[in-house]
């Protein structure tokens, strides 16, 4: 990556008593973030889903059977503005992909599930993007990639608020997709 090489190289000259060693990372892990979201869009595109439309399939899949989840629990699981997961939920809806039903313990609440047609194209979209990471993964090895996902996790954790409650000197990270549009990427994305 030599381009980021120069620009670290300028930052130093610009400015000689700083130390950037934080910038690098981030930068990188900046440019990381544009691509996977690309990379979701085109390994999602074959089978017919956007990556927040998966999200959504996804979360239904690993609620387990029956493979349903009340509106609040789902809002949870994707990490969207209720606005967005809404119009998801109607596209989905309107195409046959998930149903909503009456909530049996709450009769003035209802559930969203994946129908027969859903479940098959969240399995043909889970086949696909966990293949097409194999591929794209494939130079790296175990030990590699064991690394990365660690320090990827020490990254996350920098962002993401303790569970507890939020250090007043760290600043509480910027909501997921706040008032993004029902396209955007949800929390995780693919999972």
């Amino acid at each position: 990556m030599k381009w980021l090489d120069r620009v670290t190289e300028s930052w130093r000259l610009e400015f000689p008593d700083r130390d950037f060693s934080t910038l690098p990372p981030l930068v990188r892990l900046g440019r990381i973030s544009l691509l996977m979201r690309e990379y979701q869009k085109r390994v999602l595109k074959p089978v017919g889903l956007t990556p927040s439309d998966y999200s959504i399939l996804g979360a239904l899949r690993r609620a387990g059977r029956p493979r349903r989840l009340k509106p609040g629990d789902l809002y949870n699981a994707v990490g969207c503005s209720p606005g967005g997961l809404t119009k998801m939920i109607d596209r989905l809806e309107k195409r046959g992909l998930i149903e909503r039903s009456s909530d049996l313990e709450d009769g003035r609440s209802f559930q969203i599930g994946l129908t027969a047609e859903g479940e098959a194209l969240e399995r043909k979209a889970f086949s696909a993007y966990t293949q097409s990471g194999d591929r794209l993964m494939a130079p790296l090895s175990e030990q590699q990639l064991g690394d990365i996902d660690t320090a990827l996790e020490l990254l996350l954790e920098c962002f993401e608020p303790p569970v507890e409650s939020i250090n007043e000197e760290r600043p509480p990270a910027a909501p997921v997709n706040s008032g993004a549009s029902a396209d955007a990427a949800p929390q995780g994305g693919i999972s």
